[in-house]
């Protein structure tokens, strides 16, 4: 009897390490794979440099991951911190050279999937 208990017990933990781990899966997948495309959209050309626009960047972006996010957790927040490649201080501006995204998702009552990445527009000399 005891040992029926304990086999459904372990059925169980694993059912939930199964869920955990094909949420944590999915968002590296959907996160960490998300379209450059998705990216170059969000910059706009003023003069002869590029430059990240805050709104346009902001909005397909949040298109993008309010699509896909909800499919493996239903509570996430995304926070953006603009700032300047050049004295790396935070831009005020409209258009800034460089973005952090900081992304937190609650995936179960104990796991917090907590993900930071960069994006920086920087020149390059091979074309």
């Amino acid at each position: 009897m005891i040992l029926m208990l304990v086999s459904t017990l372990i059925g169980l933990v694993s059912l939930q390490y199964f869920a955990l781990n094909y949420s944590i899966q999915g968002l590296n997948r959907a996160i960490l794979y998300t379209p450059i495309e998705i990216m170059y959209k969000g910059v706009a050309s003023l003069g002869e440099k590029p430059l990240i626009s805050r709104d346009d960047f902001e909005y397909i972006l949040m298109s993008y991951f309010d699509h896909i996010i909800p499919r493996y957790s239903k509570e996430y927040t995304v926070d953006f911190y603009y700032y300047n490649l050049s004295n790396e201080s935070m831009c005020l501006t409209d258009n800034c050279e460089g973005v952090e995204i900081t992304i937190d998702c609650k995936l179960n009552i104990t796991y917090q999937y907590h993900r930071v990445m960069y994006y920086e527009l920087k020149e390059s000399s091979n074309g």
